[in-house]
């Protein structure tokens, strides 16, 4: 692996030189260029909403509010003198994305062509942008005008870059190196077979490598890393989220653009050399991250690179006319799929009621799950912090808001005393370790810079199961809580028996670490257990609409949580903080 990387440097080299200036020297004098960036879009295109929601028609900002910022900085600072990069995270999460991904699929991606028409020179590929699968981001890849970056996502076959590693830009009369990354983590959420032949190398080793190549080859003025990863901390080396460590621990960088865990940030991280800026602009255009470069030159050498970072709100900013008008005809098709009418529903669902108990939300998930699959158990958890689907007419956006993830159905084989050990884990991260004297059912803190209770860990990992009848006591500890009493039929659930169990791709992936930390089982043997696989389950749920007509939601009572009288009043408690 290591000889073939090696041998692809060499040929890089040769291709990626034929783009950079005839020579690296800068005359003498004071350069000027602006960075901007974007991360986790997620499909945010468009400024006006699909289906109006409490009489609002736009969002608050898109990336419509963005194109009308880089055209301002474009025509203030000169084309020439402008970066734009998209930092990953595109391909899921909006109407117009899904539509492109898996309705319109012969058409150019709704992605690629706002990309090309805001003459992005770069973007950067997240984790999302691998789940919508290989036919997706292959397609994507050609039709982009600029290169799709993840110099760590390595072709098993090659040994290469599955993707390009870096490009570099002629700005202001300077060199400047992009080297993109993706997050190393998605084998932990993803199915093999949306990044079968792909390894994920950890960001911190590969961002080293790239950026000693890259310097001593290419010899640019400014390197800039754009990684698909969230901020993590200084000390830490995190493979999901490790953007201040690279900052701090990598030397070559001038400035780190971050992406993935949706925060704005603008701050230093000191490496002992210099103080390099790191930049994200929280999602779906809320911010976008800016980076003012100057490089002053005496006697042909650089003398000084002052780089100031900072996020600008696109809150507030109207979106540009022209972007609007260009795209109108792609908003109006996806509004039109998304109001298409394609069935009913026949009572009202809320995934509110999950974090309390039995709901006709969840267990409608798991009555498909276990009628698609036939297995024995479901695991199911709430997708949507606060969704409420009204009873009556059902369109795509309400199937899109019951199961709003591209999660395939996926059958595994657990024993009992697994099953067990998972849904102690899923509710040891759920409720309060300690209830009574906490006076909280639920384990939720305040957010007081936000003036809201939230919970402690991510609501989407928060499984409960089906065809399995069990309580859950909350005042008893970690391992303690769960009692299984029988199968849902009244026959005996045995800990040493195997049973098949029904749940997500993104769960028998290892996602939430329910079946690692929860089950006990190796991450490495996991796939081992995967006996079966269906279709994505929002199909399996539009085929079951197109072929009932009607969804029925009932609520199957499989479990619930006890004592009642402690549960009752904490529970009355824990839904006004939540959600009053």
């Amino acid at each position: 692996m290591k000889k073939q990387i090696k041998i692809f440097l060499l040929l890089a080299l040769a291709a990626f030189t034929v783009t950079s200036c005839s020579t690296n020297k800068l005359d003498d004098g004071t350069y000027n260029f602006e960075v901007y960036a974007t991360n986790d879009l997620h499909g945010r295109f468009f400024d006006s909403l699909y289906v109006s929601k409490d009489r609002y028609e736009t969002h608050r900002y898109s990336l419509a509010s963005v194109a009308t910022a880089v055209k301002e900085a474009r025509e203030n600072s000169g084309k020439d003198n402008v970066v734009l990069i998209d930092v990953g995270d595109h391909l899921q999460g909006d109407n117009a994305v899904y539509y492109s991904n898996f309705v319109d699929t012969l058409s150019e991606h709704i992605f690629s062509r706002v990309m090309n028409y805001l003459e992005f020179d770069a973007t950067v590929v997240g984790n999302h942008d691998i789940e919508p699968g290989a036919a997706v981001y292959n397609k994507v890849v050609k039709e982009l005008n600029m290169p799709y970056l993840a110099a760590n996502a390595i072709d098993t076959k090659t040994g290469e870059p599955y993707f390009e590693p870096y490009t570099i830009l002629n700005k202001g009369g300077v060199k400047i190196a992009v080297i993109g990354m993706t997050n190393p983590n998605i084998p932990n959420w993803l199915a093999p077979h949306l990044w079968e032949d792909i390894e994920f190398e950890m960001i911190a080793t590969s961002m080293e490598r790239w950026v000693k190549y890259v310097r001593e080859t290419e010899k640019p003025h400014f390197v800039i890393a754009a990684i698909h990863a969230g901020l993590g901390d200084e000390e830490s080396d995190s493979r999901e989220n490790p953007a201040r460590y690279v900052a701090r621990n990598v030397k070559g960088i001038d400035l780190m653009l971050a992406a993935h865990d949706h925060k704005i940030a603008a701050e230093k991280i000191d490496n002992g050399e210099k103080e390099i800026w790191v930049l994200e602009g929280g999602s779906r255009g809320a911010a976008l991250s800016k980076a003012s470069v100057e490089i002053v030159v005496k006697n042909g050498e650089i003398v000084a690179t002052n780089v100031d970072g900072k996020t600008i709100e696109m809150s507030g900013v109207e979106p540009d006319a022209e972007y609007m008008a260009h795209f109108r005809d792609d908003f109006l098709k996806v509004k039109e799929f998304t109001n298409r009418e394609v069935g009913m529903l026949s009572n009202t669902i809320t995934s509110r009621d999950a974090y309390f108990g039995p709901s006709a939300y969840i267990d409608m998930i798991h009555t498909l799950q276990l009628s698609a699959s036939g297995a024995d158990i479901s695991f199911a958890a709430p997708l949507s912090f606060n969704a409420t689907i009204e009873e009556g007419v059902l369109n795509y956006q309400n199937l899109l808001d019951i199961y709003p993830f591209e999660n395939q159905l996926n059958v595994i084989e657990l024993s009992g005393q697994e099953i067990k050990d998972y849904l102690e884990y899923s509710y040891a991260n759920w409720v309060n370790d300690n209830p009574v004297q906490n006076g909280h059912l639920l384990n939720i803190k305040r957010d007081e810079k936000r003036n809201r209770w939230s919970f402690n860990h991510p609501s989407f990992n928060f499984d409960s199961a089906a065809g399995i009848i069990y309580e859950v006591d909350i005042t008893k500890g970690d391992g303690e809580r769960v009692s299984v009493l029988s199968m849902a039929d009244g026959s005996d659930f045995a800990m040493n028996a195997t049973y098949r169990v029904a749940l997500t791709s993104y769960r028998a992936s290892g996602g939430g670490y329910l079946l690692e930390h929860g089950a006990g089982i190796p991450k490495e043997q996991i796939a081992d257990r995967i006996v079966e696989l269906y279709a994505d389950i929002r199909e399996i749920l539009y085929d079951q609409v197109q072929s009932d007509g009607v969804l029925q939601a009932k609520k199957l009572n499989h479990w619930k949580f006890v004592p009642a009288n402690v549960v009752d009043g904490l529970a009355k408690k824990d839904h006004g903080l939540l959600f009053e």
